[in-house]
């Protein structure tokens, strides 16, 4: 039997999950304002918060984190039905004391909806409140991607801090470096290559044996001279002696990823 899927929401998560599974898999997307979300398929739209009729195998519900408990308060869910909610660092039981049939299913993913993911690459951590559940949940999710795993809500917060750590915190010291680069009439494209091969090092070397640059010789020399470069920037100038303190220590202690 085919499942037939509702996703609640509109934004960048819901919109990719959509994408994904596509027509006819989803039935219905329920959104606030059908006016603000153009973005979707206008004959699969609505502003019904009562899904009791419908005849679905799996609702999404992928909003924001600290609206999930709105949406199941507000909404009408049959019991038969299984919601799941896509968050990173919510629990299972946000769902699960209020409903029987419960699971998650979380992209391990950075997304806008106008972004082009590869989704059969795309890490989907799932978990079901019984096997029953679990077994539906693992076949929708492996209808999207081909890197699909069970992960508990303990293991799926552990993970979560790491992505956040790894991705937004990255991006954050890319901001202050695009930001030098900006100031000097310097195109920020030029950090493009050796990024994707500080990443690419990283996670087949590991952390420590892939490290260059000054604070991994203890080249003071340079050092000195790009703390002078950074008096202009004073939050930059702490992250960058923070880090060369770190770097430096790392190498001694020799602790790796």
């Amino acid at each position: 039997m085919s499942l037939r899927i509702a996703i609640i929401g509109g934004g960048n998560v819901a919109t990719h999950f959509f994408k994904s599974l596509g027509e006819p898999t989803v039935k219905k997307i329920f959104v606030r304002k059908k006016e603000e979300n153009k973005h979707l398929p206008p004959a699969l739209l609505s502003e019904s918060k009562d899904l009791r009729a419908l005849h679905l195998s799996i609702i999404i519900i992928a909003v924001l984190d600290d609206q999930i408990i709105n949406v199941l308060t507000n909404y009408h869910f049959h019991p038969d039905q299984i919601i799941l909610h896509t968050a990173g660092s919510v629990d299972i039981d946000v769902i699960h004391q209020m409903h029987p049939k419960s699971g998650v299913i979380y992209p391990l993913m950075t997304m806008f909806k106008e972004d082009i993911i590869d989704y059969k690459q795309m890490p989907l951590l799932i978990e079901g409140s019984s096997e029953s559940d679990l077994l539906l949940i693992t076949r929708l999710a492996e209808s999207i991607s081909n890197r699909v795993a069970y992960f508990d809500s303990e293991e799926r917060k552990i993970v979560h801090l790491a992505a956040v750590i790894a991705n937004n915190f990255t991006t954050s010291l890319l901001l202050d470096a695009v930001k030098i680069l900006k100031k000097n009439h310097l195109d920020k494209h030029l950090l493009l290559p050796l990024m994707k091969q500080t990443i690419q090092k990283a996670f087949s070397l590991g952390g420590i044996k892939s490290m260059t640059g000054p604070a991994v010789r203890n080249d003071q020399r340079v050092i000195e001279a790009q703390l002078s470069l950074l008096s202009h920037y004073p939050e930059t100038l702490d992250l960058y002696q923070f880090f060369t303190h770190r770097i430096k220590k790392s190498k001694i202690d020799s602790t790796d990823i």
